[in-house]
């Protein structure tokens, strides 16, 4: 039920902390998505709104989406049921890259529109919902998923949605440099290996008298027939004394 008695602050004054946070991707949101859980945390707190997700695009796996975050176990089960049923307004917006505000889910289009996602929704108590496209380089990314009521002389108020739009615009920011942040990490990675391969192959070449063609052919044989990761046993050519392991100096004759 819609209270309309209800006054909330004006929002502008405590926006500009929130979308600092989130245009700031920092290292501990590498792995677990943290700009997309902070945006979920921050639109949770606008006035109207009840329950947010975020459903995104996943970059491992091409057209395909995943739910990366919610406020709550409904809202996180709502978004899940719109991968299930694969309708849904997230999934459209992801689809289109367009706004949808304010949407009243008990009028009979919505119901025709999504007809397994609106029922879902009714039945938590969500009869309005709001979903705000997250766009990077002119294509979706994720959505912002706001749930709230919505009765004859009630909507999520205006000023609610023009902030959840510009938390997820700064939020999007915060996902670019994020994901420059993980490819660094990657390239990093790699140089790092590639160094410590080149370094075992001179090594083992030198140790046996091998060509360093040769030699990373046994490491990586080696490697696939013990099920040993081959930066492993690189470390282990390289750490190790030169008597131990499986390529142990030949003993003088």
């Amino acid at each position: 039920m819609c209270d309309e008695s209800i006054h909330q602050p004006p929002i502008p004054q405590q926006l500009t902390p929130l979308l600092l946070d989130l245009a700031d991707a920092a290292p501990r949101d590498l792995d677990n998505g943290g700009v997309l859980r902070r945006l979920t945390d921050h639109s949770r707190k606008l006035p109207g709104v009840e329950a947010t997700a975020v459903i995104s695009v996943d970059e491992r796996r091409t057209n395909t989406a995943k739910v990366v975050a919610a406020s709550d176990d409904a809202s996180g089960q709502l978004a899940q049921a719109q991968l299930e049923f694969d309708e849904g307004p997230g999934l459209e917006a992801l689809r289109t890259g367009r706004r949808l505000a304010d949407l009243p889910l008990g009028l009979p289009s919505f119901r025709s529109r999504w007809p397994r996602y609106v029922p879902r929704s009714l039945s938590e108590g969500f009869t309005g919902i709001t979903v705000i496209p997250l766009c990077h380089e002119d294509r979706a990314i994720a959505a912002l998923h706001l749930h709230h009521q919505h009765c004859r002389h009630h909507a999520l108020p205006g000023e609610s949605v023009r902030a959840a739009q510009a938390l997820s615009d700064a939020a999007v920011i915060g996902v670019a440099h994020e994901r420059q942040l993980r490819y660094v990490d990657q390239l990093q990675a790699a140089l790092t290996s590639r160094i410590a391969i080149e370094q075992a192959k001179g090594m083992l070449a030198e140790r046996f008298e091998w060509t360093t063609h040769k030699a990373f052919e046994l490491l990586r044989s080696y490697a696939r027939s013990h099920n040993t990761r081959l930066n492993d046993l690189v470390r282990s050519v390289i750490d190790g004394p030169p008597t131990e392991g499986p390529f142990r100096r030949p003993s003088p004759r």
